[in-house]
């Protein structure tokens, strides 16, 4: 099994590697400090098991790389794995394809079983949320994958070239999901931008 671990901070990177190396077979791990690394990561190597964090605030979050990783890993495993135990950013997760989602306080064998159960075709999460069918606000944007990452980059006080080089992009193009981003919100006020922010919950996990 080759695996991809994605977490900011290289002490978890390494107890995940333990954890799963002393519980499975496991041929490979690669490692990525945000999501636009592992997406680099899953487009050259392929993949079997992506465990993730959300919350990657010098870097593109959980969030906004696993739409692309699951086009990038269609027949491998995501698992969110987070201190975030709210109902709503799991269900989010789900609805962006992961396939199971769990909190960082658990204990090593619980981890464990959890993950044997998802690598066995289960979807796992800490609470109920895909029998719940649980409604949430969080992260229920109007915008692309691309458009929310240029969204709040700019919130975040990144100019024009800074999104352009961070996304890997044409400023052109950031000029671009910035016309598009004003046309939805119906304003090129920041202040409407981050009241919408804010009110979906978009800057929690940074």
């Amino acid at each position: 099994m080759n695996v991809l671990i994605v977490d900011d901070h290289e002490i978890v990177r390494d107890g995940m590697a333990l954890l799963l190396k002393d519980a499975f077979s496991v041929e490979s791990i690669l490692f990525a400090a945000d999501g636009r690394e592992a997406i680099q990561k899953a487009t050259n190597f392929p993949i079997d098991l992506v465990m993730i964090d959300l919350s990657m605030p010098n870097g593109l979050d959980g969030f906004l790389a696993l739409p692309e990783l699951r086009k990038l890993v269609p027949h491998g495993k995501i698992i969110v794995f987070s201190m975030y135990d709210e109902i709503g950013y799991q269900k989010k997760a789900f609805d962006l394809g992961a396939d199971g989602y769990l909190v960082k306080h658990l204990k090593s064998d619980a981890i464990i079983k959890a993950i044997e159960q998802i690598l066995q075709g289960k979807k796992i999460s800490n609470e109920k949320v895909l029998e719940n069918h649980i409604e949430s606000e969080s992260w229920e944007t109007l915008f692309s994958p691309r458009e929310q990452e240029t969204f709040i980059l700019t919130l975040k006080g990144y100019t024009q070239k800074d999104i352009a080089s961070a996304m890997n992009i044409s400023i052109r193009t950031v000029e671009n999901h910035r016309r598009s981003i004003s046309k939805k919100l119906g304003s090129t006020n920041k202040r409407d931008w981050l009241d919408y922010a804010q009110k979906h919950k978009m800057l929690e996990m940074y």
